[in-house]
Formats: structure tokens, sequence, C-alpha cells
């Protein structure tokens, strides 16, 4: 749940929380924030930036975790956990919270991801330590009482149940089911209607004491105040914060072999995921990688599979092709909606294409126009307060180094031909794709596209 300002006369100091520019184009790519990095004794670690163009100040924490270290059997849980940070804290009740957000015209957040657990906060200057109060207690003395506990576990089977109608979710979901299998990413964030049917209050709070603790927490405050002033708040909030979470440990998934999962649902457009595990967030080769994406279907208009599927064929209105950068390798995929009575001329030439990447990689012309894409459009991920918090948490989370926004733009403009081509050969597997299509089984199977594969199976409800 968010929790935020509403109220008429904090329209003002709202807008400014969403829009706070910080960094201008210029400054991010010459220089890249200043930024102090600092350990507690405990092991938060801290990692602050001053900037002062606007009065605000915007707090960004990670906890090691999130669904990718829910037990067997309770996935969701640590989405649901993460959900419910901030539904009360001692001396707080999500009401207090709510009027005390409103109050100041700020913004406070908590919620589960694929690798972490995430709490975040935006002020005015003048009531920053009230942000970092707020992350202190959600993380470190949440009540989740009973009544908020089943209700958000009320409203997320409801969300689950709600999914079964988009074929785009169905589509995804099993795409990571057949991925992954029981290893961590191949469960919807949220669980599923089985597994969070059975989640209690006591699973939560288990949850919230093995895998919440300080050692695994990091936390950006980005804004206007000083470097010494944010150190000294988050000592005095966080510094004694103690914990030792046994922490579950899962293993990465192996690679399953090639197969096809259609998932009979009578729709009109037929919802195609294909794809393999991909890369971790940290692999070496990870600017390769992007520039070859960017080329395959990660450019939009200019992407071989866009200029393919939807310019040439006529086929879908778009496709996009991703490498989901986790802690542990992800998934890359190519993802389209197509007519049922296309899908199957669709699915060919994607798997044309990806072999032509997988071959040739990518042409001097193209690559400069992916490296010319990328560096432009960078310093807009880091145009304001909140932005930048946010990618500065993730930066020290998968450890990219002290000097990663400043060396952006000349790392991808030293990617070259053969290094494309070479991470194409070595990431992408066209051999090995599985696919995963959401449609009526009989006319799919009239162009060859049925399931295949000894595990192959329906999406997980």
């Amino acid at each position: 749940m968010t929790h935020r300002a509403t109220s008429a006369r904090r329209i003002l100091a709202a807008a400014a929380l969403a829009a706070c520019v910080a960094l201008t184009a210029a400054g991010a790519r010459a220089a890249g924030p200043q930024v102090e990095r600092v350990a507690l004794d405990n092991g938060v670690r801290l990692v602050l930036s001053t900037q002062r163009s606007v009065p605000i100040v915007a707090i960004n924490c990670l906890v090691d975790g999130g669904a990718r270290v829910d037990p067997p059997g309770k996935a969701g849980l640590g989405s649901l956990t993460g959900s419910l940070l901030s539904e009360g804290t001692k001396g707080r009740t999500s009401e207090d919270i709510s009027r005390l957000i409103d109050s100041l015209g700020g913004s406070f957040d908590t919620g589960g991801a694929s690798d972490w657990i995430g709490a975040s906060a935006a002020m005015l200057t003048r009531d920053f330590e009230t942000g970092v109060d707020l992350i202190a207690r959600s993380l470190r003395e949440p009540t989740f009482p009973p009544e908020e506990v089943e209700r958000r576990r009320k409203e997320i089977l409801g969300e689950l149940e709600a999914d079964e109608d988009q074929p785009g979710v169905v589509v995804q979901r099993a795409f990571r089911r057949a991925l992954f299998g029981d290893a961590p990413y191949g469960f919807p964030g949220d669980g599923t209607p089985e597994t969070v049917a059975t989640l209690t209050r006591d699973d939560v709070l288990a949850y919230h004491r093995d895998e919440i603790a300080p050692e695994r927490t990091i936390c950006a405050i980005v804004g206007d105040a000083s470097t010494a002033d944010m150190k000294a708040v988050a000592q005095k909030l966080l510094g004694d914060w103690k914990g030792g979470g046994k922490g579950y440990a899962p293993k990465p998934a192996e690679p399953p072999p090639a197969k096809t999962v259609v998932v009979d649902r009578p729709v009109t457009q037929a919802s195609i995921v294909l794809g393999q595990i991909g890369v971790a967030r940290s692999n070496p080769d990870y600017f390769p990688i992007l520039l070859m994406n960017h080329v395959l279907g990660g450019g939009g208009f200019t992407s071989r599979l866009m200029q393919t599927i939807r310019t040439k064929g006529g086929l879908a209105y778009s496709v996009v092709s991703h490498f989901e950068g986790n802690r542990l390798p992800g998934p890359f995929q190519v993802a389209l909606q197509t007519k049922v009575e296309s899908a199957g001329e669709a699915i060919r030439l994607v798997r044309e294409e990806i072999e032509k990447v997988h071959v040739e990689g990518a042409t001097e012309a193209e690559l400069q126009a992916a490296k010319d894409y990328l560096t432009g459009n960078f310093p807009l991920r880091l145009d304001s307060t909140g932005k930048l918090a946010g990618f500065l948490v993730q930066v020290e989370y998968f450890g990219l180094g002290d000097d990663y926004i400043e060396r952006y733009p000349d790392r991808v403009r030293a990617v070259t031909v053969d290094d494309v081509r070479r991470a194409a050969q070595k990431y992408l597997r066209p051999s090995d794709l599985v696919l995963v299509v959401v449609g009526p089984a009989a006319k799919l199977a009239e162009q060859g596209v049925k399931s295949s594969g000894a595990d192959a199976a329906p999406a997980p409800r």
C-alpha cells in the first residue's frame, strides 16, 4: 500500500515530489552525482548524495531477498510481507501513518519485488528525518495487525483471480513456470491462488524475522541535505537495529530443454512469449548484451523484430525482447500478441530473427544507432531526486561500482561489432528456446503449435 498526501492544499508539494529535477542531462553525462558510501556498525549500507535543486529528500531502501527467497510452497510470502510493512508499526496504526503523510505532503511506500523488499519515502527537506523514521520503523518493528494481514491476503487473492482473465498475464506466468520450474523466479511475485490461500500471519512474522535484517539492507538518501546530516539521521534511527535472520538460500535454475506450452483459452488474439534463461545483472558482458538486445527487439521501431513483425509483416502492434537483470540469471524473452490465425507465422519469424542475430550479430549502423539512443536516454533515468535514489540503491545492490553512472556512456560506446557477435553467440541459444502461447489449442495445433516436452503443462492457477 502506498501512503501519500491527498489534501488539496498539498497538491503542489506532492507534484514537487513527483517531478523534483535534481540533475541536468549534461551533468549526468559529465561526471555523475557526488556520492558518499557509509557502512553502519550493524551492516546497514548507506549511499548518500546531496542535490540542492529542490527542497526535497528521497529515501530508498532495499533488503536483499524478496520473492527469490520465498520458502517452498509459500510463493507470494515476500510480497505479502513487504506490502504489510507500512500497515502499522509500534506506536502507529496504518491510519496514523496515512494521516502523518497527508499532513506533510509526502509519500511513503513499501512492497516486495523479485530480489528485494523495498521501502521508500520522499519529503520536504525540513521533514526528511520523518521519512527515514517511517522507513526505519517499517523495517524494524512492523506489527502486522491480523486484520490487515487478512485484508491484504484477500486483496491479493482477488487480484490473482482477476488476472486469469488477462492473457498477457497468464502467458507470463506460464512462461516463468516452464522456464524456471520450482526454482526462484518460477512463480509470480505475488504467488498463486493456491499458495496465497495458505499463507498466515505466522508465515509473515517468520519471513520478517528470517529475511529482513540490517546486514542485508541498503539505503540511498538523495536530496537537499548535507551527507553529514543524512548520515546522522540514519545512524540515529537505524544504527542500533539488530537482527540476524537465518535466511533461505535458493539455487539458480537449470536451463530446461526446448519445449512448447499451449494454454488453451478461447481468445481471438494469441499471446506469445519465446525465450530462455538469460544472465544475472552482474554478468561482465552486460553492455554487449544490452546493445545486442536493443538491435534485436529492445529498440522500439528501429529493432529488427519490430521491422519484421510489425512494419513488414503487419502481424502485431508491438513486439519486444528483454533480458531481465536479477540477482540470479533471469529470463530472456520475446513477447507479442497477434491474431490466432497468424500465430504460427509470427513465431517462425521471431525464431528466424533470433537465429540471424545469434549468427551474425549487428551491423555497424545498427550498433551506432543503439549507442546513440542508450547514451542519449540515460540521463532521463536520473532526472529526479526519487529516480536518482532508486538508481543509486540498485547500483550498490548489484555491486556495479562507484563510477557506474560516470562511466556508463563510455562503456556503451566502447562495445564493438565483434563484442555484440560474441554476446549473441554465447547468450542466445535458438535451439533451446521455450515457447508459451495462450490461445485456442485446436486452432494453434492446425499451425503446428502444440504442447511438447515431457514437462509441458498449463499455467498454474
